[in-house]
């Protein structure tokens, strides 16, 4: 274990594909929901409610998921990076 706690290029690269998720999860949520409006604008009936309804549910959860991915990689791992390139230069 004492291995991957000081593998510090692979904590960067895990770093950037927890950014990387993040950003295409967002991404993705943009286009679905105006996907959406476009949809809208000419289909209204009552399978399109409900999935839009549960989009919107997915949505509520999905972006706090992505905080909390930014924040977990920016406050834990980014500091947890640099104390080991830190303690590996010693």
């Amino acid at each position: 274990m004492p291995a991957v706690i000081n593998d510090v290029d692979s904590l960067r690269t895990f770093r950037g594909q927890l950014n990387e998720t993040s950003e295409n999860l967002r991404e993705q949520l943009r286009k679905t929901e105006s996907s959406l409006e476009t949809v809208a604008q000419g289909w209204k009936d009552s399978q399109f409610d409900k999935f839009k309804e549960d989009f919107e549910k997915d949505k509520d959860i999905i972006e706090p998921l992505c905080k909390e991915i930014d924040e977990f990689e920016a406050e834990i791992l980014y500091p947890l990076e640099k104390t080991l390139r830190k303690y590996l230069d010693l």
